[in-house]
């Protein structure tokens, strides 16, 4: 094994890289009509992701494989990507269409959008409330 110029060794292999420590980039941006979840999943192929909406919690499930065989077994003289499985999971506020839901993913980018129900308002008669005398007061 060779030594690098700062003294260590450069004769990594897939055992020392990054594996299973994904933890991609979430933006949750809202507005009054939707949730939009927007996540970095850079060099993960659509097939190797999951998602799944229960119970007001959103579950991203995916991994990231290596792209060449050749590549993950040649020694490293610097290896910061990681590759391996990663999960998500964001739980989102009441009031969301869980079964509108829609996804998409383009360049990396994995985006999800969650309409919000449509608010209903409560019709009914409006109760004054008045205000006690002193002899209520006992």
């Amino acid at each position: 094994m060779s030594r690098d110029l700062w003294g260590g060794s450069t004769g990594f292999g897939p055992s020392q890289w990054t594996s299973g420590a994904i933890s991609p980039h979430v933006d949750v941006l809202e507005n009054d009509k939707e949730i939009m979840i927007a996540m970095e999943l850079a060099g993960v192929k659509e097939q190797d992701i999951q998602l799944s909406l229960h119970n007001g919690v959103l579950t991203v499930y995916g991994e990231k494989h290596p792209h060449d065989k050749e590549e993950w077994e040649r020694s490293r003289y610097l290896a910061e990507r990681a590759f391996g499985t990663f999960r998500r999971s964001i739980n989102l506020p009441y009031g969301l269409d869980e079964d509108a839901t829609q996804a998409e993913f383009n360049d990396g980018v994995l985006t999800i959008r969650i309409p919000r129900l449509q608010e209903v308002v409560a019709s009914g008669k409006k109760i004054p409330i008045k205000p006690r005398t002193p002899s209520e007061h006992g």
